[in-house]
């Protein structure tokens, strides 16, 4: 992996800091481990409590820190991004549990959840220009996004192998100053604001962000989940319509939720709208070799800066690619996927395997049939494809218990439109049941013609229907490819045929 970081090491000290201590300006804050205290991370992760003496604060806090589920068992080159999640105290134990069920599901990267807890919660969440509560108008959300941005996250960077991108949560109050982060600084690149009270001081924060967002030239991803309170219309579409192209913008009422019911659900649909184009679930599935650069343009659409990595594609989405590529013969990418999984979630228990499968395929010539040649061969001209135009009924088994009486035929469809030749395939798997199937591959034979289209499951070859045609009749067997698979066992060769109508 292309990124340099520093060994970890945790300190196992008690802090002798008391609240209210301070330090000399200049001096560097170092996060203490609290082992006077525990974290409920509600999830049995490994969340631990911590203190830091902040100068620009002038007092000690308390921060819990949750780590994610690769901490242990990644390289010590591997960085994670960071969340910063205000009311630490409440908010730890669902943020906690949001982030470990969307990083098992390859819905959102694995990430540092650092969590600061209150000591004066109205003076630091509350932006100066605004009055919250019957708060003063010159309260100190400025200085202590300051310590975030100046003592806490390089503690955490140094300490913890964070990196960008950096996200922040704010409910309420929270999502009061989190909003004003939004506006004013350049630190977060992800915001998620939970139930936030836009409307005060005459719409003082929706003013502030849109002013933002029309002189912006940064990416932005800001999220508004909302119960009692939120966004009015009017000005929703206002910030919409001055925020460029590069700004992720989405605002959501959330009903039959409270106040102080809505945060974790709001956390986990604001998280998993924010790394939406993240989610294993968007990446591409073919070819193969398509799925790791995919991730390096989700990385640098974060914010991640030269050749650092903080935003790594999923385990599970890594495990199958590596054994895609095996079975497509490309050993030395094989390689460089299996050390990505290995520096950043630790080995796999079949480790030994999977290299010795790396390995005797990186001896093999290289393929000569592959998945993108496939999907890249033409389809053959409208003059070309004269005698095979037209539907195509019959049938595609693997045994001959399954062509019963009854049931539905398959049906070929390969047609001219707007010029082109293009065709589907049209079956019943189940009863009542319709799937219709674009062909990606169409070629004319000296025996007759082979269509297909990708598998919609692993492995990812291409389905190649080779037929042979007599008298109007294509019939043949269907296999994968681009990859080297072997049916399992009990499993046949797949045949079909079809009859020109």
């Amino acid at each position: 992996m292309r990124t340099r970081f520093t060994t970890l090491v945790l300190a196992a000290i008690l802090s002798t800091a008391t609240r209210g201590t301070s330090r000399t300006l200049g001096a560097q804050p170092r996060l203490t481990l609290d082992a006077t205290r525990t974290v409920r991370d509600s999830r049995g992760g490994d969340g631990r409590a911590f203190t830091i003496v902040s100068a620009i604060l002038g007092e000690t806090r308390r921060i819990d820190v949750v780590f994610p589920a690769s901490f242990a068992a990644s390289a010590s080159t591997r960085r994670y991004p960071v969340m910063i999640v205000l009311d630490g105290e409440s908010q730890t134990a669902p943020t906690a549990a949001v982030t470990d069920e969307l990083t098992r599901n390859g819905q959102m990267p694995e990430l540092l959840v650092v969590a600061i807890e209150n000591t004066n919660r109205l003076r630091d969440l509350t932006p100066p220009g605004l009055s919250v509560s019957g708060s003063s108008m010159h309260e100190g959300g400025d200085v202590f996004l300051d310590f975030i941005e100046k003592e806490l996250l390089p503690e955490i960077d140094r300490q913890f192998r964070g990196a960008p991108p950096r996200v922040l949560v704010g409910h309420s109050s929270g999502a009061i100053l989190a909003t004003y982060a939004a506006a004013t600084r350049g630190t977060y690149c992800c915001i998620i604001a939970l139930d936030a009270p836009t409307h005060l001081g005459e719409n003082w924060l929706a003013n502030k962000l849109t002013a933002r967002a029309k002189a912006a030239n940064a990416p932005l991803r800001y999220l508004s989940y909302e119960a009692r309170f939120g966004w009015a219309d009017d000005s929703w579409q206002a910030l919409v319509a001055a925020a460029p192209k590069s700004w992720m913008l989405h605002h959501e009422k959330l009903p039959m939720e409270s106040h102080e019911s809505m945060p974790m659900l709001g956390m986990y649909l604001g998280l998993k709208k924010t790394f939406s184009d993240y989610s294993m679930l968007s990446a591409p599935v073919a070819p193969t070799t398509s799925i790791l650069p995919y991730y390096d343009t989700i990385n640098r659409s974060f914010g991640a800066s030269g050749t650092e990595m903080s935003v790594i594609p999923p385990r599970k989405l890594l495990q199958d690619v590596v054994e895609d590529l095996l079975m497509e013969g490309r050993g030395a990418a094989a390689r460089g996927a299996y050390e990505l999984q290995r520096s950043s979630y630790g080995a796999p228990a079949d480790a030994n395997e999977v290299l010795s499968q790396i390995a005797e395929t990186e001896r093999r010539p290289a393929p000569t049939e592959t998945v993108e040649a496939l999907l890249a061969t033409p389809f053959p001209t409208p003059a070309e494809a004269r005698n095979i135009v037209g539907a195509w009924m019959g049938n595609v088994w693997m045994n001959e218990d399954e062509l019963y009486p009854g049931k539905p035929p398959t049906v070929l469809r390969i047609v001219v439109k707007d010029g082109r030749v293009t065709g589907e395939l049209e079956s019943n798997p189940a009863p009542g049941v319709m799937q219709v199937q674009p062909l990606t591959y169409l070629r004319i034979t000296p025996a007759g013609f082979t269509f297909g289209f990708m598998n919609g499951m692993r492995p990812r070859g291409v389905l190649l229907y080779e037929g042979t045609r007599t008298n109007g009749v294509l019939q043949g067997q269907v296999r994968f490819g681009g990859v080297s698979f072997v049916m399992p066992e009990g499993g046949g060769p797949i045949y079909f045929m079809f009859k020109k109508q």
